[in-house]
């Protein structure tokens, strides 16, 4: 049963993301308004001032490469805010999201912050089976960088989290 609904979530997330348009990337010193975004729990994003970094996916590659990555990682940053992680499901059919993807999510030890409409996550600068990484100081980018290995991923994350 796992096999099959990682199948139907894999597919899904491939077909919707096949029918997106690419993202403008926002410059540095920009800002994203993460108000009104949840995590996978229903919690309600409360983390503005603590966030240091945003770790941003828009497709299953990114997803995949962010969730080898936590597992070296201590994941507790996640858990404070320091590091925040936002995925765009939006794409994704709100059936899939909401019966396969977002209860196999709850499983995980750390917040994952949900982009269901695609609003917020609109304008990031994301790359294809990349994870983007903003640098956040007072709310503003300094700086954006795309990471496209779970090797440079985990040696990024482990200098601002530590290691598991």
């Amino acid at each position: 049963m796992k096999a099959l609904c990682s199948l139907i979530l894999g597919g899904a997330v491939v077909l919707s993301s096949g029918c997106a348009t690419a993202p403008q990337p926002v410059a540095n010193a920009s800002y994203v308004d993460l108000k009104g975004i949840s995590d996978q729990h229903g919690n309600s994003f409360a983390f503005a001032e603590q966030m240091q970094t945003l770790i941003f996916v828009r497709d299953m590659d990114a997803k995949d490469l962010v969730d080898e990555s936590l597992s070296n990682v201590n994941r507790q940053c996640l858990k404070v805010g320091q590091v925040v992680y936002l995925a765009d499901i939006s794409g994704m059919p709100s059936l899939i999201a909401n019966f396969i993807a977002i209860p196999k999510m709850r499983d995980y030890d750390y917040p994952i912050w949900l982009d269901t409409e695609g609003d917020v996550s609109a304008s990031l600068a994301a790359r294809e089976d990349q994870v983007t990484l903003f640098a956040v100081s007072q709310g503003d980018f300094t700086n954006t960088e795309f990471v496209a290995t779970e090797t440079q991923l985990t040696e990024k994350l482990q200098a601002l989290c530590g290691v598991n």
